[in-house]
């Protein structure tokens, strides 16, 4: 008792130092981005997904793969989103769809009830203003289009789930996976506007600190996300062996 009491413990300041070097990064990077520190940059992108592994690491009963696969193209996916303007940038774009498809894949796992009509009906209004957005959007190249609807209807598809879910059963895990919903929906508009509405002017400077905040916030809240449902599960999976 007094061993896993300990290692509770051990586990708990563990967390609450990942926790700090998490956040702590994150508003370092809001500053280096805006320096000539380009390397600093680069190893922040690099960083944060090691610590959100970290953390996952530390607090997860089940070790899921997919979530490792999930962070681990989203650190590819921030390395490569600092070439902007070459074919990096673009395979950065190809790591971060097959990011979102992944995460898709893990939450449908974790989605007890899954209600397909629910889903679509829940999923339109994102794809409709969406849909919008990129059809007032002009000069863009054909490629460029098809990734931009492939990606809005992941991304609608993700607020559709999390809000069938949320309002099928408004338990911690549906919360923590509707707040980063809508971070993610949130992150998708700001780079959307800053990157096809006002890429020209010169106050799209500020767009960069909010789209930081958004993504660093995102992700941790889909790691809490993660972590409640693995304990959901398990509790559920205790329940049902007592029964039986």
């Amino acid at each position: 008792m007094m061993m896993l009491k300990t290692n509770n413990i051990e586990k708990l300041k563990s967390t609450q130092y990942l926790n700090v070097a998490y956040f702590g990064l994150a508003f370092l990077q809001i500053i280096v981005e805006f320096t000539v520190y380009s390397n600093v940059a680069i190893f922040i992108r690099v960083a944060l997904p090691f610590l959100l592994m970290a953390l996952y690491h530390i607090s997860s009963k089940d070790k899921n793969v997919l979530f490792y696969i999930t962070i681990v193209l989203l650190l590819i996916s921030n390395v490569l989103f600092y070439f902007v303007g070459t074919v990096l940038f673009f395979y950065g774009i190809l790591s971060f769809i097959l990011m979102r498809m992944v995460a898709l894949v893990l939450i449908f796992k974790h989605t007890k009830h899954k209600n397909y009509l629910y889903i679509v009906v829940a999923s339109f209004p994102f794809l409709l203003i969406f849909f919008y957005l990129i059809s007032a959007t002009n000069e863009i190249a054909d490629y460029e289009f098809n990734m931009l609807i492939f990606q809005s209807i992941l991304i609608s598809l993700l607020g559709g789930i999390s809000i069938s879910n949320y309002f099928i059963s408004d338990n911690r895990q549906n919360s923590w996976l509707l707040i980063s919903t809508l971070l993610f929906i949130g992150l998708r508009f700001i780079v959307f506007i800053e990157r096809y509405f006002v890429s020209n002017l010169s106050e799209t400077d500020i767009y960069r600190p909010i789209a930081i905040i958004l993504n660093v916030f995102a992700f941790y809240t889909f790691y809490k996300y993660i972590i409640a449902a693995e304990s959901e599960d398990y509790k559920n999976d205790n329940t049902n062996n007592h029964q039986s």
